[in-house]
């Protein structure tokens, strides 16, 4: 890795013919190559200009896209009195020095374009990308304390939140891929990542599930089930018609404004909360049942979130602290003290409203005393806090926005507004679609099963379509990674509808995730096709004038910019930043492979121009293939090569 250190980078720029490269305080030119681009730039304008020289820097960006060039000098941004930019852009053109890293700068209003040579960008850029790999892209000292010496911040990503009696919903998998691309992108940026998978697994529905496991579930009854995971749903389900009833008693004496104490204490209702009562209390039968439900649920999703290439480092859940009562104590103790809670019709509750903040009243217990979801959340999050000792915590939850900003609120309010401030809830809209699998409860699986199942008739259907090799091998990793890049494709506001002979398809907006998989195969394919590779030596020194015209050109300047799109993808937390980069780089790509397949009848041999001209290009396909699979990687995706 030549130019991996600054020593390595200036012997590296010199043995190319170029200067010693200038240091700027905001330069980072060992993970950005722009930043090669921008300090010659910079260094450039600082021999015309009388200004700062950290402010000539911060007067040049990156072009919004490539058709509007590489680098813009905002002449407004230098602030030189009695100056207009307009005026300054023509008289500064005229007098530019040539840089054998930039074509002749151009005015444009107030701006000067420049344009990266297309001569030398490869000389510079396929070995800079070479020389890094899997680490191009990544920014490792971002995740840095402020003290270097501390180490790594941590950050806890907590994500997906199933419920261990409930279906698993459209909106669960969203936001487990969702959180598995916040967990990769944090990872990129050097910080230590805790992947938590908090369980629905307390209060009254696990005493609904607990009541009908204790009638229905006889010894001989569970030796019979080859699932119990879709037991115990299936089982909640039947609960849940059963109880349906009372719910409905209940709604509709609320609406004729009866009195509903007594249809509380009776029933199947009763007998729901008389159970759950058991666990809190810790009665060892209730306990026994809880733990063996618990410890079926994180064996089925161990294993089922692997398919989603998703480990947890933890799964915990509402009961962690419900079942520790130092922790609910020292939260309801600071409420108390702060006279931040009060009664209200039987319950303890929290009146947002009357702290400076619209956000209404919550209740921290119920009249039956219970714990509720708010309580449980604040608990959690000094829990993790004297566990993990964190330095950011991000939620990823579908909705429930007002719920967190209430948790964020209550700890703000307890006196710990620095922990407060550590806390981010990433959220998008609740899906529309209907339960996908037929016939009986969602799980996890039933999703998977069926992309996996879609992707194998859609590739058995019409193989020309499907050029992979091995498709009864690859359909679950392919189907899987369709639904990986149409979750993240979804903008906070979209709807979540899921077709899976659309996403099997490499045709249309929902397919374009298999589209782009099978272009990835087809590089994969051009780089093994090539005899020997050169090596790092001789990486440099190639022919690169093949390249020198779009769209080659083009998609080398492509690459340049994927750290730029990583670091606006971390900033924001967008997973569509780098998505959408990937398929502009696809785009561009697809032109290359198309010129390329229609010049194959020309001269072959290892001396012969066609030879040379082939070589080069698959230098630049290796070093597309890898940002591409470093992309991919932070998406959650696993790039399929055959």
């Amino acid at each position: 890795m030549a130019t991996s250190s600054l020593p390595g980078l200036q012997a590296f720029v010199a043995q190319i013919g170029l200067e010693p490269l200038q240091t700027f305080a905001k330069a980072d030119t060992l993970n950005n190559p722009l930043d090669i681009y921008h300090s010659y730039l910079a260094e450039s304008l600082q021999a015309l200009v009388e200004c700062d020289p950290d402010v000539i820097y911060n007067s040049i960006q990156l072009s919004k896209t490539i058709e509007d060039g590489d680098l813009d000098i905002v002449l407004p941004k230098l602030k030189l009195d009695g100056i207009k930019p307009k005026e300054l852009a023509f008289e500064l053109v005229k007098t530019f020095p040539p840089h054998p890293l930039f074509a002749a700068p151009f005015p444009d209003s107030v701006h000067i374009r420049a344009l990266f040579s297309t001569k030398n960008a490869p000389r510079l850029l396929l070995p800079y990308v070479s020389d890094r790999k899997a680490t191009y892209g990544k920014f490792p000292a971002l995740g840095l304390q402020d003290q270097p010496e501390s180490g790594n911040k941590k950050v806890i990503v907590e994500f997906a939140r199933p419920n261990i009696a409930r279906p698993f919903t459209i909106d669960h998998l969203r936001s487990s891929i969702l959180g598995a691309y916040v967990s990769n992108i944090h990872e990129a940026m050097g910080y230590s990542v805790v992947r938590i998978n908090y369980l629905g697994d307390w209060g009254k529905n696990l005493g609904l599930l607990g009541m009908g496991w204790q009638k229905y579930s006889s010894e001989e009854n569970l030796n019979e089930q080859t699932d119990l995971f879709r037991y115990i749903h299936e089982l909640y389900a039947k609960m849940e018609d059963e109880i349906q009833p009372e719910h409905e008693a209940r709604k509709k004496a609320l609406q004729d404004g009866q009195d509903i104490s007594a249809l509380e204490t009776q029933g199947l209702v009763a007998k729901r909360d008389a159970t759950f009562k058991q666990m809190e209390d810790s009665e060892p039968v209730a306990m026994a049942l809880w733990e063996k439900i618990r410890a079926i649920s994180i064996e089925y999703y161990t294993e089922t979130f692997s398919k989603l290439s998703i480990k947890y480092d933890e799964y915990s859940g509402e009961s962690r602290v419900s079942l520790d009562p130092e922790a609910i104590a020292h939260v309801e103790s600071i409420l108390k003290e702060k006279d931040l809670w009060e009664e209200k019709d039987g319950a303890w509750v929290i009146d947002f409203d009357k702290h400076g903040t619209r956000l209404g009243t919550a209740a921290i217990r119920d009249r039956h005393g219970s714990t509720t979801y708010l309580l449980r959340d604040i608990a959690t999050v000094f829990d993790r806090l004297k566990t993990h000792d964190f330095d950011k915590m991000v939620y990823v939850v579908c909705e429930q926005d007002v719920h967190f900003r209430q948790v964020f609120k209550a700890v703000e309010l307890m006196g710990r507004g620095d922990v407060a401030s550590k806390l981010q809830h990433i959220t998008f809209n609740k899906s529309n679609s209907p339960v996908l699998h037929p016939g009986g409860v969602q799980l996890l699986g039933d999703i998977l099963d069926q992309c996996e199942n879609h992707m194998r008739e859609a590739m058995n259907l019409d193989p020309d379509e499907y050029q992979i090799e091995n498709r009864d091998t690859v359909a679950p990793t392919l189907g899987i990674n369709s639904l990986i890049l149409h979750q993240l494709s979804l903008k906070k506001g979209d709807s979540n509808n899921l077709d899976f002979n659309l996403l099997a398809s490499p045709t249309g907006d929902m397919g374009s995730g298999t589209n782009l998989q099978l272009c990835y195969a087809k590089l994969c394919t051009e780089i093994a096709g090539v005899g020997s590779y050169p090596s790092a030596e001789e990486i440099p020194d190639l022919d690169y004038s093949s390249l020198s015209q779009p769209p080659y050109s083009d998609l080398l300047r492509l690459i340049a910019r994927y750290p730029v799109a990583t670091q606006s993808s971390f900033e924001k937390l967008d997973p569509g930043i780098i998505l959408s980069y990937i398929f502009r780089v696809i785009d561009e790509l697809s032109e290359c492979l198309a010129i390329d397949e229609s010049e194959k009848g020309e001269g072959k041999g290892e001396s012969s121009s066609a030879a040379l001209k082939h070589l080069a290009r698959v230098v630049l396909y290796e070093n597309v293939r890898q940002v591409l699979e470093n992309g991919l990687k932070l998406l959650g995706v696993t790039p399929i090569s055959q």
